[in-house]
């Protein structure tokens, strides 16, 4: 079935793009990076439709990107999934999507970083609220990389639901912040909820982490979203619950969360290393950032649209 995307492209801080000319690329990602389509997009043109006379039956994944000077290039993964929609408890396939990109500059900045925390405290988030969420002092104390990680994690649990229900609404708690990961206090049913939903599938766990603020365990039991081409969810649980602090009759689970970039997909680590991604052990929060975009999660903050 030949599927159409209407792509929207956008500026870091979320206007629709008005810069230089950009160059469109769709790659075939199982028939060892083959370029399927390419188009040179005009001075400040933001729309785009794009047709994709291409199989979508026997798992096949597209990147969708577009790359301007000076910036990282904007993309996204398409799979069949990405077609499908629940309509009355009914799964339909649609022949079209629409899809933003946004381009960030390769040296993107945030005026707005240290807002976020506040933002957080008028959403009610339980990361930063209660006995146990993380305080105004500790956040202002994290770098720009791990403050990010913050409010983009906070997002995407607040718009992944499970039975329609926000996993945000799980969380009891922060007990640690890294670069590239949140470390979780959650209610002991979500865990359960997470292995029995069909919108996760199992995944690689995760050691005892090091140099945390408070000791914690391993998180072997883990699972990953599967909803999105790249950008998605991956939650990594405790084996056994243990009490949460501050009040010790509540047992709760650990949970290692991070967003991942699909980079063990097929030839997509190639592809990022290559191409989109400065070489890096850790997952670029900007580049997150885009992508949590594509998907119409906002986190709380914006990122400049001027070139360095």
């Amino acid at each position: 079935m030949s599927k159409t995307i209407t792509l929207i492209i956008l500026r870091a801080d979320r206007e629709l793009w008005d810069g230089g000319p950009a160059r469109l690329r769709v790659t075939d990602m199982r028939s060892g990076l083959r370029v399927l389509k390419e188009a040179e997009l005009q001075q400040g043109q933001s729309v785009i439709e794009v047709n994709l006379d291409l199989p979508f039956d026997a798992g096949q994944v597209y990147a969708v990107s577009v790359d301007a000077d000076g910036h990282r290039a904007a993309w996204q993964l398409v799979k069949r999934r990405s077609f499908l929609r629940e309509e009355g408890g009914t799964t339909i396939e649609m022949k079209s999507l629409i899809m933003r990109l946004m381009l960030v500059p390769n040296d993107p900045e945030s005026f707005d970083l240290a807002d976020g925390y506040e933002k957080l405290v008028q959403a009610g988030s339980p990361t930063v609220s209660g006995l146990n969420g993380w305080t105004s002092t500790a956040f202002g104390q994290l770098e720009d990389a791990a403050r990010m990680a913050f409010l983009n994690i906070d997002a995407k649990l607040r718009d992944t639901r499970i039975n329609g229900v926000s996993l945000l609404s799980y969380v009891q708690g922060v007990s640690h912040v890294s670069v590239d990961r949140l470390f979780l206090y959650v209610k002991p049913e979500l865990k359960q909820l997470v292995d029995d939903s069909q919108d996760f599938a199992g995944a690689p766990g995760h050691g005892i982490p090091a140099n945390t603020t408070v000791p914690l365990p391993g998180h072997p039991d883990s699972w990953k979203h599967n909803r999105f081409g790249a950008g998605n969810l991956q939650l990594s649980f405790s084996v056994d619950t243990l009490p949460l602090p501050n009040d010790a009759a509540t047992r709760v689970y650990s949970v290692d969360a991070d967003i991942d970039l699909e980079r063990g997909l097929l030839h997509v680590a190639e592809w990022l290393d290559n191409k989109f991604i400065h070489p890096s052990r850790k997952t670029n929060q900007t580049l997150v950032y885009a992508l949590l975009f594509s998907q119409g999660i906002i986190p709380h903050y914006t990122l400049s649209p001027v070139v360095g």
